[in-house]
């Protein structure tokens, strides 16, 4: 999504003539007229810059953001690419956090006709929930997630541990044995992404507008010698249009246009002047910025929960209100109920030998037959079984990362979300941390304080409070995953031809489980509060320093 903010107060509709007189007004600094309702028109300096605004109202999108001060009136052009969750995300917290005196308007633009999102489910954890009190969405996210065993987060149970990961020893004939079993303040909370995305859409204020159709294909910046801070950002969309922002930020995924005009800018500014040759790709520091298979397969599907239950009313998925975890030997099964129980979100794990890392030369997302997913998993115990006879219309996803970026920001540029940071599924943190990224940002953004001198300072800090902690967390999720497979050094392997006991297996296991219980804890022993913490100290002291 592509997003426009503008700091400013609603005025009648003017005129043609009101439009002349202002273009030729040759000592304003800025002068901003209304058209046709939504339409702006902005007059700089003199009458030599012309930025025009249009507006459209019940359309849906994804993000761009710019700021400026001009005189004495302050103006927050705010442009965010990308969209889905992090860009959702980051509108809420500008709504949320700009002062009532000083109001943003805000144009969203989305690449897709329509907004739309990758994949159906997603876990909430206790991070995520702090973040959604504060924005004013947590009752009606609660209202469309299924939840563990608790019934509310009134406050009164939250802090209640119960069940919110379980993983089991599955690729066996026999019944599956329970090896980790991790609690949580109020256990695990999933809910489909359509269902959380709508929650945003629906509180997205009237003033925010929304354009479709609108994928950026690369941006430029524009300099001026005369001023000290970077000059504004041209977004040019595949359409054709251009549009103008003193920021932009980069939500716009996996794929992400903005990353990738990013390390093209700074691979020619500052490798090429140091002495490197060749294209970014090839870069030792900017080829970073391309995605990366994980050499694994992850197949995908909606389950539903009433064909899987009426093979077996007994099944594991029905009662245990948490992720639940099949593991096997370099494959692993996740699955967990959304949609208030009407289906099992089902997400198969498969690694190919050798593929990590390894050029990906086919569709990333494709569909395949339901045999393929059987084929996987022959063997495996009764419950997986059951599963697989409801599997319909299974897609396989080559799943690719973006992970170790040495940078997200550079002068009036930043990534949010997944365009800085697409990690392994195996924590289903992926989604919670774009979130933390927008809070973050939206939350230095909104301040009335920031100038537009101020804003690559801005970005900064938000580039020191989340990247590296973003960058440990995708890690943590590559080793966490080695984990549910059997592949972890130092860990229960899952060997065959060893002759083992049943009870020494079972401790190897054991000790397997409780270090993956370790890994979870960061969930909600953490918080992202002390980040915007340490976020507004740094902004207190730029502010200070002028």
């Amino acid at each position: 999504m592509n997003q426009i903010l503008h700091r400013s107060s609603r005025r009648p509709e003017s005129s043609e003539t009101e439009i002349k007189d202002a273009a030729t007004a040759k000592h304003a600094r800025l002068v901003r007229l209304p058209i046709r309702g939504r339409l702006e028109l902005e007059v700089r300096h003199s009458a030599l810059q012309v930025f025009v605004e249009y507006s459209i109202p019940k359309i849906h999108c994804r993000y761009l953001v710019s700021a400026s001060e001009r005189g004495n009136v302050y103006t927050l052009n705010r442009k965010a690419s990308g969209g889905g969750i992090a860009g959702l995300t980051l509108a809420a917290t500008l709504h949320r956090y700009t002062p009532a005196d000083a109001p943003i308007e805000v144009n969203i633009y989305e690449a897709d006709a329509e907004v739309r999102t990758v994949g159906a489910g997603i876990t909430i954890w206790p991070r995520t929930w702090a973040i959604m009190r504060e924005l004013g969405l947590y009752d009606a996210l609660w209202s469309v997630t299924v939840q563990g065993s608790g019934e509310s987060l009134d406050g009164k149970n939250e802090s209640e541990l119960k069940p919110a990961f379980v993983a089991r020893k599955a690729n066996q004939p026999s019944d599956g044995y329970t090896y980790a079993r991790v609690l949580a303040p109020n256990g695990s909370t999933t809910t489909h992404r359509r269902d959380m995305i709508d929650v945003f859409l629906s509180r997205l204020p009237p003033s925010y507008t929304l354009h479709t159709s609108k994928r950026l294909k690369r941006y430029t910046h524009s300099s001026n010698a005369s001023q000290p801070e970077p000059g504004p950002v041209t977004l040019h969309f595949e359409d054709g249009t251009t549009a103008h922002a003193d920021v932009l930020l980069g939500a716009d995924g996996i794929h992400s246009a903005t990353r990738y005009a990013m390390y093209e800018e700074a691979h020619l500014r500052e490798c090429v002047v140091a002495g490197a040759s060749g294209g970014w790709q090839e870069c030792d520091r900017c080829k970073a910025a391309m995605p990366v298979w994980t050499g694994v397969h992850s197949y995908r599907c909606l389950i539903p929960t009433e064909e899987l239950y009426a093979l077996n009313p007994e099944h594991t998925t029905r009662s245990i209100g948490s992720v639940l975890c099949y593991s096997g030997k370099d494959k692993h099964i996740i699955t967990y109920q959304i949609s208030g129980g009407a289906f099992l979100n089902f997400v198969a794990i498969c690694r190919v030998p050798g593929g990590e890392g390894a050029p990906y030369k086919s569709k990333w997302v494709t569909e395949v037959p339901k045999e393929e997913v059987l084929s996987q998993f022959a063997g495996w115990e009764p419950e997986v079984q059951q599963m697989l006879q409801c599997v319909r219309n299974p897609t396989r996803w080559a799943v690719h990362v973006v992970e170790d970026l040495p940078f997200a920001v550079r002068e009036n540029v930043a990534l949010v979300g997944d365009s800085m940071h697409a990690m392994r599924p195996n924590f289903g943190a992926g989604g919670g941390q774009a979130i933390e990224d927008a809070y973050i940002l939206g939350r230095l953004l909104a301040s009335p304080r920031l100038t537009r001198a101020h804003i690559p300072g801005a970005l900064q800090i938000y580039e020191r409070v989340r990247l590296a902690f973003t960058t440990a967390i995708a890690r943590r999720a590559r080793e966490v995953g080695l984990m549910y497979e059997f592949n972890a050094p130092g860990f229960y392997s899952g060997e065959e031809g060893r002759e083992k006991g049943e009870d020494e297996e079972e401790e190897e296991l054991n000790r397997l489980g409780r270090r993956i219980r370790e890994m979870w804890e960061w969930q909600w022993t953490e918080g992202v509060e002390g980040q915007w913490v340490e976020a507004e100290r740094e902004l207190d002291a730029l502010v200070r320093a002028g």
